[in-house]
């Protein structure tokens, strides 16, 4: 049995700790950053392996194997255990799987390792969404904040780490790789502020086993609307972003364009992405939060539509992505601002969890849909199919939103 302590209670209305609040964008920055870390480097050490394109399609997918299911779980652990403990716990398992690389070559190992890290990653993931929720209380403008250091982490990582490679070879990458999840360790056991579960008995290890409640409670979160709501949009968002990380790549390779350039137009599309984010506190000022995720959501999916009608203009499949991505930025702490309000600070965990797994699903299934697609129609009539009909469904949320009364304020 749990009970949290009336002071925290208390705490939970008071201003976030300064100290606490600044350490959490911390954590934001350094757990999405652990993640392009690896993103790099293990297709660079699988190549290094002599592994043959469909082994290294394999480990790519193997990240999100573990997390969908697992993810709902990871966030009851933290509802259960503590936010703190458990995130810190799997920094310190994220770091050590990732040290192991250079040792075990072998594929079976790396799928398995690659299952293990990827859980672990986004574990830390979650545990950063629910710490700035549980230190902000849903203010939308720190969780802005949190959400433009957490991009710093997308922008910077990869370029440092293939200076790293390219330096001091793959050895050395990934045992900085694990330095970097130390660090992430040490700056969550110095965060104060977040939810504290009090023990009123000795700890067992059946507490950290998958509850079939766990499940079960957090699909209940979906009879409100806010909820409800806001995974329609993760799960738009996410089907865009599957689309971009794969055959909008393959289509401006198609054009001729270098990796450089495209590299250089995705680096560009997230700054954005991240200052966009900063903007959030003050747009849901003038305009209910509900409202604002749908339209710009919508948005982004057109902007996604008309990628073949840009007429192969780099300069124009720039701007295009550009604004797509700052749409998203815009929604991102907006949605975490409005799960966060939804519910109370005990299920701050689950809401995360059920979040990541409606986002794991819908990365799975749009390449997979759009791939179909492109056999029968090809590539460029694939993206306004799949563009009308993400939205589509974007038209059809808003006017479930719109005669929602609990979504009109």
């Amino acid at each position: 049995m749990t009970a949290i302590s009336s002071a925290e209670e208390q705490a939970a209305l008071a201003s976030p700790d300064r100290r606490s609040l600044y350490g959490t964008y911390a954590i934001g920055l350094f757990s999405m950053g652990q993640a392009e870390l690896l993103t790099l480097v293990v297709p660079l050490w699988a190549l290094l392996q002599g592994a043959r394109p469909s082994e290294i399609g394999t480990l790519v997918g193997a990240r999100s194997l573990l997390t969908f299911f697992l993810a709902i779980h990871g966030g009851a652990l933290m509802d259960r255990i503590g936010t703190r403990q458990v995130l810190m716990f799997f920094a310190a398992a994220c770091g050590t799987v990732a040290a192991a690389y250079p040792f075990l070559p072998w594929f079976p190992a790396m799928v398995a390792m690659q299952m293990l890290v990827g859980l672990a990653g986004n574990m830390t993931w979650i545990g950063a969404q629910t710490m700035i929720g549980e230190v902000s209380h849903g203010d939308p403008g720190q969780i802005g904040w949190f959400s433009f250091y957490a991009r710093i982490g997308n922008v910077v990582t990869p370029l440092l780490m293939g200076i790293l490679w390219d330096v001091a070879g793959p050895t050395v990458s990934f045992l900085c790789i694990a330095c970097w999840s130390a660090t992430l360790f040490v700056i969550a056991s110095q965060i104060h502020g977040v939810r504290v579960v009090e023990r009123t008995a000795p700890f067992s290890w059946r507490e950290i086993l998958p509850r079939l409640s766990d499940y079960t409670g957090s699909l209940r979160l979906l009879v409100l609307p806010a909820i409800a709501v806001t995974l329609a949009v993760s799960f738009l968002r996410h089907a865009t972003n599957g689309v971009e990380q794969s055959f909008f790549i393959v289509y401006l390779r198609e054009l001729g364009f270098a990796a450089t350039a495209i590299g250089a137009l995705f680096s560009i599309a997230e700054v954005l992405n991240g200052f966009c984010s900063l903007l959030a506190g003050r747009l849901a000022k003038l305009a209910p939060i509900p409202w604002l995720m749908v339209g710009l959501t919508g948005v982004s999916a057109a902007l996604l539509m008309i990628t073949p009608l840009l007429g192969g203009v780099f300069a124009l499949l720039a701007l295009a992505q550009t604004m797509r991505r700052g749409c998203e930025g815009l929604v991102q702490p907006l949605m975490f601002s409005m799960q966060t309000r939804a519910v109370g600070r005990e299920r701050q965990g689950s809401v995360v969890g059920l979040r990541v797994t409606n986002n794991r699903l819908s990365s799975i299934i749009t390449p997979m849909a759009m791939g179909l697609v492109v056999e029968f129609v090809g590539i460029e009539k694939g993206f306004i199919v799949v563009g009308a009909t993400l939205l589509f469904a974007g038209v059809m949320l808003a006017i479930v939103t719109l005669r929602t009364p609990e979504l009109r304020r």
